[in-house]
């Protein structure tokens, strides 16, 4: 793809003439390929724009695993506006706010929300405009680089939910970092099985639309059977897995899917750390499939990836920087350091998949973004095989008498004891070394804690001053949707 090219619609665009007939996007339903894509895109930006929709504003889109979702939020950024998409399971009353934050009037969705205010868009009745020949399509001016393209609400599990400004130019950037990142191939059919409105998706989505290869919607692992035959009808090549989507997978179709080996390239997992056992598990599943776990943000996409099949031994690595990523390690002053193993930074990005700042948030902006690099909370460094070592986050690693313990090493560990279920590692103050390891830990049904047992079971795994001596029994690990482990409540049951 040309670098002259400004956003994906053109990519689009050009990808519609030079290979109409090619298999653009598709669910479990329909499907469309580059010709019948672009089209249904300019149809639906003229039928926005008719509905309301005015350039430069904001609308905000429900999420659905159809591709209709893609049509329409394409066709909201084609007639000269930006959108917001926000996951299907959201109340009324938070799309109320947000829209009132983002001071947007159109909602776009399947079910509409009721108040006086907001015109409502129907995704079924945009899908009957789309697919009419006869409806009409208006010419629009292409979208320049650097304006917004996008808003992405981030989550909140850990504070305030923030909207993150992306413009055209960084969603090419990040589009660039996908396809480097896991060697994406022309002819790739790639299966998205996380929410389409979740940063991931979107960008795996645009990846595939800038590559000029094919992406297919799946609604999560709701119906095995459903599952399978999206991978047979659409004889799909590739995965992109939220480890807890991939666990709903191991745990109920394990071995059928692991009959997929020679069909896959790659598999690749995002939006949360996958745990030691389940690498180890997919690596034997899949020998000749190029196997992935990325690093990255909202802020800054696709920043690192890891190839874990080839670097099994590698504790604590998260992989080589892709394509437009410049990584860089600093202090707590942002000092510019030499990070190691004995002494990390805090990692900083520099790259055009930086996110322009936080909508209306100019201070807490400054906090994350400085002449537009983005600096993160996360500790690590550099090894000498010139791959990227993540410790934790700022908080989260445990600093003993100078010794720095990543929790995610002991989780690793504990987790593979047949009576554990789940587990996870927050410090705590200790009186000579300043922080210590405390381990929650949740017992498989029918298995009783027994701490010597775990302590002896880590020993033999860790170094011994890694292992906790203190433990807590609890009912559940509390995690986001994606599988990440919020640690801030459990610092909170701790007080």
């Amino acid at each position: 793809m040309n670098n002259e090219v400004a956003s994906i619609l053109e990519a689009i665009k050009i990808h519609a003439k030079e290979t109409p007939d090619k298999l653009c996007a598709g669910d479990k339903k329909k499907s469309a390929t580059y010709s019948e894509f672009w089209d249904m895109i300019q149809r639906a930006a003229t039928y926005l724009k008719n509905s309301g929709v005015r350039k430069d504003s904001i609308v905000v889109i429900r999420g659905v695993q159809k591709v209709e979702y893609l049509v329409a939020a394409l066709g909201i950024q084609l007639a000269g506006a930006a959108y917001l998409p926000l996951e299907k399971a959201v109340k009324d009353d938070r799309i109320l706010e947000i829209m009132k934050f983002v001071e947007a009037d159109v909602y776009v969705a399947e079910k509409p929300v009721n108040n006086e205010n907001v015109k409502n868009i129907s995704l079924k009745e945009l899908l009957k405009i789309v697919t009419d020949k006869t409806s009409p399509i208006e010419t629009f001016e292409m979208p320049k680089s650097n304006q917004l393209a996008e808003i992405l609400f981030t989550t909140g599990t850990t504070g305030k939910s923030k909207g993150i400004e992306v413009t055209f130019k960084t969603d090419i950037a990040i589009a660039q970092n996908v396809i480097d990142s896991v060697e994406m191939g022309k002819d790739e059919v790639e299966l998205l099985s996380t929410p389409i409105n979740h940063s991931l998706a979107i960008r795996r989505f645009y990846g595939a639309m800038y590559n000029g290869s094919t992406a297919i919607l799946t609604d999560g692992f709701v119906f095995v059977e459903d599952f399978f035959k999206l991978l047979d009808n659409y004889k799909i090549t590739a995965i992109t897995f939220v480890p807890a989507i991939l666990d709903m997978v191991l745990k109920f179709a394990k071995d059928r899917f692991a009959t997929y080996d020679s069909q896959f390239n790659y598999i690749q997992m995002g939006s949360a750390p996958l745990s030691e056992a389940d690498k180890e598990l997919l690596t034997k599943m899949f020998p000749t499939v190029r196997l992935y776990n990325t690093y990255g943000a909202t802020e800054s996409g696709c920043t690192v990836i890891l190839e874990f099949n080839k670097y099994a031994d590698k504790k604590n690595c998260i992989g080589r920087t892709t394509v437009n990523t410049t990584i860089f390690f600093v202090d707590e002053n942002r000092n510019e350091i030499e990070a190691s193993f004995k002494n990390p930074g805090y990692m900083a990005f520099k790259g055009d998949m930086n996110m322009r700042g936080y909508y209306k948030e100019p201070e807490i902006t400054k906090e994350a973004l400085e002449n537009g690099n983005i600096y993160t909370n996360d500790l690590g460094y550099v090894g000498d095989d010139g791959l990227v070592y993540l410790l934790g986050r700022k908080g989260d690693v445990i600093n003993m008498g100078g010794l720095k313990i990543a929790p995610t090493e002991i989780e690793e560990v504990v987790v593979t004891h047949e009576k554990i279920k789940d587990c996870a590692c927050i410090p705590i103050k200790d009186e000579i070394t300043g922080e210590a390891p405390k381990l929650f830990v949740v017992m498989n049904e029918g298995c009783e804690f027994d701490q010597k047992e775990i302590a002896k079971f880590m020993l033999n795994k860790l170094e011994a001053f890694k292992v906790p001596k203190v433990f807590e029994v609890i009912d559940e690990i509390p995690r986001t949707f994606n599988g990440k482990i919020i640690r801030k409540k459990l610092k909170e049951l701790n007080k």
